[in-house]
């Protein structure tokens, strides 16, 4: 990420109980490629993909970059168990998130990686497995007997070694519903997305023919054109191996248990700072989110004391978002030279390091502010 979006201030709020950690950040609303012509829409230069199951459960996601000189592919992938924000709303595992309007898993996904999100292409499994017969299916290695639940709810077994699955099958290898171990899951759909990037047709004509063949249950924000053209240069950059990608890093200390339908059991925060690292090289020289831009940590005892430090820094122009519960007893602040004094002051007030009008209630907590020069 370039330096004005990791200009970051990293909070760490210390408490005496029981802690729930957030994390908090400027917050811009994406705002989707209009659908225009076919030959007018750009290229977006994120792309959020994701594959819902029959429940309209989000597990299989992928946010794809393309950098601005159209030089590089980069991709961020993360598990159906990541605990992810809804601003305003109760949090939610990232599969869960799939059942929202496509809008709003656009801004929550872009809260949390700090990574624009431009447009969203979302299919449903016939979709999905129609992606795959177009492109004349996939090719995976398995390294063992591997069993899955068809769409039928039957059982499936692939032998280990090359194995090749048309799109029903490829879609149920990914889907499949007695499946609890998230990690793999990523894995499956990672597998099966590769091939069908490496398989997608480079002619601009086919590609485009390609995309519109999958109808309504193929859902993007832009036309299907710029979509057909997006991911015929992904392939070509993929080929070449002008690639890079990254998981979502998960706090393993760091779980809460999801109480059903939410298509996991438990769910994990994301490990903030490895993230911001990573995002700092895999989309470095994307298009900043509005300034400022901070992350924070911070602590409370009781629900309740969390959503009034949320109304604390809305109305200083922070928004807020889950990170989870503090792991760390220590408070440490790093901001760059571009996050101003009275931007700090601004945030110690939001966090009651500074007793403001109607001192928060989770006053035990305290942060330490210091301004420093930081990576």
């Amino acid at each position: 990420m370039h330096k004005r979006a990791t200009a970051a201030v990293a909070l760490l709020g210390l408490v005496i109980l029981a802690t729930v950690a957030i994390l908090v950040s400027q917050q811009r609303t994406p705002t989707p490629t209009p659908t225009t012509s076919p030959t007018s829409a750009p290229l977006p230069q994120t792309l959020l993909v994701q594959v819902r199951d029959s429940s309209l459960l989000a597990l299989g996601s992928v946010l794809m970059g393309i950098n601005g000189e159209q030089t590089a592919l980069n991709q961020l992938w993360w598990r159906a168990d990541w605990w992810v924000d809804q601003v305003g709303a109760q949090e939610v595992s990232a599969a869960d998130l799939g059942r929202k309007k496509v809008p709003f898993v656009m801004t929550a996904i872009q809260n949390q990686s700090q990574v624009p999100v431009n447009d969203a292409w979302v299919m449903d499994r016939l979709a999905f497995a129609g992606l795959v017969d177009a492109v004349g299916g996939v090719e995976l290695d398995l390294p063992g007997r591997t069993a899955y639940l068809n769409d039928q709810g039957l059982p499936e077994f692939l032998e280990a070694g090359r194995q090749s699955l048309a799109g029903a099958a490829a879609a149920d290898y990914v889907l499949d519903p007695a499946l609890r171990d998230e990690a793999v899951r990523m894995a499956r759909f990672q597998s099966v997305w590769d091939q069908i990037l490496r398989r997608f047709p480079t002619d601009q004509e086919k590609a485009r023919t390609l995309v519109v063949s999958l109808g309504a249950l193929s859902k993007p924000t832009t036309n299907t054109d710029a979509v057909a053209d997006y991911l015929a240069l992904a392939k070509e950059l993929r080929v070449a191996g002008e690639y890079d990608d990254a998981t979502v890093p998960m706090a393993a200390d760091n779980f809460v248990r999801v109480v059903p339908p939410q298509g996991v059991r438990a769910a994990y925060a994301m490990d903030t700072e490895r993230m911001s690292r990573r995002m700092g090289t895999l989309f470095e020289g994307y298009p900043p989110l509005d300034e400022p831009v901070a992350r924070v940590y911070a602590a409370a005892i009781r629900s309740e004391d969390l959503e009034t430090m949320r109304e604390q820094m809305v109305v200083r122009g922070w928004q807020a978002a889950w990170g989870g519960r503090a792991t760390q007893m220590t408070s440490t602040t790093i901001v760059t030279d571009e996050v101003t004094q009275a931007q700090v002051l601004r945030l110690e007030q939001a966090v009651g390091m500074i007793p403001a009008a109607g001192e928060l209630a989770w006053g035990a907590a305290r942060v330490d502010v210091a301004r420093t020069t930081g990576p």
